[in-house]
Formats: C-alpha cells, structure tokens, sequence
C-alpha cells in the first residue's frame, strides 16, 4: 500500500513498540513518589501498547472501521498516563474511590437483575478493603474525562475523542459508517475506514513519554528524542502533501512530549 508520506509512521511504530517490553524484562525501578500507583500505570501503558497492536491487526484484515471502541480506550489511557505522570501517588485515593464506586454499581446492577451467580459477599469485601470513605475524596472530579482533559490534556485530543465516541455508540455516525453516500447503497464493509499506522503511533509515543516519568531512571531518553523527532518531520510531511502548514509542537522537548498538567 503506498501511502504517501504516511508510510513514514510504519517503521518509527514498529522501532517505538519494543522499548517498553525491553525495559520491563530488566527489573526497573519505579521512583520515589510514584510507589503506590506504579502498577496503575504499567496496566495503564498495557492498555495503550496491547490496543494498539489490536487496532493494527484489526486494520490489516478490513476492520479498522470496527476498531472505534479500543482507539476510543487507547485515547482514554493515554490521558489517564498524563493524569498519572503530573501526580504520581496523588492520585490513588482517587483511584481506589473510583473502583469501589464501580463495585458497588455492578452490586446494584446484579442485585436489580436477580442474578444468583455473583458471591455479594466477595464484592463487599472489594469495598470494605477499599474503605473510600476513610479516602481523599477531593479530586473525586478527575474521574471524569472531560475534567480530566481540562487539567492534563491539550486541544489535540478532544476532535479524535469524539469522534470515537460517535463510531462506538449507537447514533448516526455508527450506521453511515455501512451506507454509500448519497445513493444510499447499503454495504456490508465499511468504505470510510483510514489506515490506523499514523493514529497508533502517535497514540504509543505519548504513551511511552508519559510512563517512562515512574521510572528511575528514567528510560529511552535518546531513543525517544530520535523517534519523535522522526515523527515531526513525517507529520510535516504529510501536511505539506495535505496541503496545510506544518504542525505547532508546544508541547515537544528534547525528551519527547512534556505531559500537559494545570
């Protein structure tokens, strides 16, 4: 497939995915104040890097339209590892209320619907190991995304974001994705889909900025600084043949993206 300066993304992808499971084999060390939440953002960046690599293989057999709900979660994680990376273990009482929330939902749900397979024991137990309320409950507002972009996202992320959203639930942007405009022909595959190589590495470079600051030290500071920059010139690139300016970078140092915070 010849894509243009877009092909540019593929091998930058492919150098950028195997930091991560390279650093991790060597036993890292995760640094004074980021103790308590290391582990949210191992699953986090898990999230982030085993996403992408679904949407890539979704893509190369014809389903990078079906794809929406996990670029969806993968923009999800990427600001929830901004979110992480800016406080560190001032987040965990967050965290730790927001997961006992969510027990007690799915308890109220099941108990509602008459299911008799769920142990109500083992889910209060979740809670009363939680004890939220013995827990800050001040940031309480950062469980939800539209704060949480407010305070550690940039203007980049909402368009995509909702766009996801609006392929992922039901509504119009979820069926036309199936119908020929505007002869109205039904299809049975999507002809809207876009090669997901450029969406998946940007995606894990941000990814890879922000939990590379759990680590001491921290990893890939040259290997990064090359890949981004590789990556700006491919994006300007693309836009030169898009016919657009080059990309503002105000986010971009020498080590890579600086997570927004404030």
């Amino acid at each position: 497939m010849d894509n243009g300066a877009r092909s540019g993304y593929e091998p930058l992808l492919l150098e950028a995915l195997k930091l991560y499971p390279a650093w991790t084999q060597s036993g890292p060390k995760v640094r004074t104040g980021y103790q308590y939440v290391g582990h949210l953002a191992h699953g986090w960046y898990m999230r982030c890097h085993r996403g992408v690599e679904a949407i890539l293989l979704l893509d190369r057999v014809g389903y990078a339209e079906e794809a929406s709900p996990i670029r969806r979660s993968v923009i999800e994680h990427v600001l929830a590892l901004r979110w992480l990376a800016a406080e560190g273990d001032g987040i965990y009482d967050t965290v730790a209320r927001g997961h006992a929330s969510d027990v007690q939902r799915r308890a109220d749900a099941v108990s509602a619907a008459g299911w008799t397979s769920v142990d109500f024991e083992k889910l209060a137990e979740i809670i009363a190991e939680i004890d939220p309320d013995s827990r800050d409950s001040r940031n309480d507002y950062l469980r939800a995304f539209a704060h949480r972009l407010a305070k550690y996202g940039d203007h980049r992320m909402l368009p995509g974001y909702l766009a996801e959203c609006g392929k992922t639930h039901p509504g119009y942007e979820s069926a036309i994705s199936y119908v020929e405009v505007p002869s109205g022909l039904l299809l049975d595959v999507s002809d809207t889909a876009v090669w997901q190589v450029p969406f998946a590495a940007h995606e894990l470079l941000e990814a890879l900025v922000a939990v590379r600051e759990i680590f001491d030290p921290k990893p890939w500071r040259d290997e990064l600084k090359g890949i981004v920059e590789r990556y700006k010139a491919v994006t300007d690139e693309v836009r030169r043949e898009d016919g657009l300016a080059p990309a503002e970078w105000p986010t971009l140092t020498d080590e890579g993206w600086k997570p927004q915070s404030g």
